[in-house]
């Protein structure tokens, strides 16, 4: 094997262990807000990873300027927007249901960056969103045991959109001259920052302060929340997608959702209903065609035109 076709294989390693860390972040995340308040559990996950990285990466830090620390301070919101719904999404449906509505981001984008920018979408995202309307449709009309999970579902939709949001404007920023790094520094801690905020504010006056120790346990779920799931996973995504072409990271990345509904249903009994599961195969059939569409659609077009 070739040094070429090596690293390759090195970079698909990398995002599938980050696809692996993150869909199994779903029915941990699940857990711990069940026993700890939901405000605490994301301002300690997001705060201790914010000041890791701002220490590791402190020499680079200091040398940030006005526009990337604007910058930086957009995308922390934009994060906080999508965690604080797609958790609350969390609280009120299932983790596989979250894990694999949260990842429409990849269908979104398209229309996102069509609302803001004029760019219009292209044939293949048109036809990934009628698929993806059509097994969300499966999925949150589905109940199980008579409970119904809409309200849970549609949060998570709605955090959909905002880490939609993220990736554009971190996209944008990027191409602006903004550093990657730093912006992920600023993004990270901003979000722990305004979680504490919200805890300091909504949870600590109304809730009795034994709902805040952490057991052996819950202190375990936060440090796999912490340096797996936000830390390690984002390293190695960073670094995987050097090594790979863009079709192969957003297969790779679009397991992730498939990862946390095997998690859910081994880790947490989640039950699949006929319906459920076929509304996650035609979502997941979506994400492909969102992702790989284009590529698929000029060939075909290249094949009919060479036939006329």
């Amino acid at each position: 094997m070739n040094r070429s076709k090596r690293l390759n294989l090195i970079g698909i390693l990398l995002l599938l262990s980050a696809t692996v860390v993150w869909g199994s972040s779903f029915f941990i995340l699940k857990e711990t807000i069940s026993e700890l308040p939901t405000f605490y559990v994301l301002a300690i996950r997001f705060l201790v990873a914010g000041l890791c990285l701002l220490l590791v990466f402190f020499k680079k830090i200091k040398k940030m300027t006005k526009r990337t620390f604007v910058h930086g301070l957009i995308l922390g919101l934009w994060l906080v927007s999508a965690y604080l719904t797609q958790t609350i999404g969390l609280e009120n449906t299932t983790p596989g249901r979250n894990a694999f509505l949260s990842s429409l981001y990849c269908i979104m984008c398209p229309f996102i960056i069509w609302g803001l920018f004029k760019v219009s979408p292209r044939i293949h995202n048109v036809v990934s969103a009628v698929l993806c309307v059509v097994g969300i449709l499966l999925v949150s009309l589905s109940q199980i045991n008579g409970q119904s999970f809409f309200f849970g579902d549609a949060m998570t939709i709605v955090g959909a959109f905002f880490f939609g949001l993220q990736i554009i404007f971190s996209d944008r920023y990027q191409k602006q001259g903004s550093d990657t790094v730093q912006m992920l520094v600023m993004e990270i801690l901003v979000s722990g920052v305004v979680f504490a905020m919200l805890s300091l504010v909504l949870e600590v006056p109304s809730q009795p302060i034994t709902n805040f120790a952490l057991n052996l346990d819950q202190a375990l779920k936060l440090l796999y929340l912490t340096f797996m799931c936000t830390l390690y996973a984002q390293a190695v995504q960073i670094v995987g997608l050097k090594f790979v072409s863009a079709n192969q990271g957003a297969i790779v990345l679009s397991l992730e959702s498939v990862f946390g509904v095997l998690f859910s249903v081994i880790f947490a009994d989640e039950k699949l209903t006929l319906p459920i599961l076929l509304g996650f195969v035609i979502i997941f059939a979506s994400l492909l065609i969102s992702e790989l569409g284009g590529d698929i659609f000029a060939k075909l077009k290249k094949e009919i035109l060479k036939k006329l």
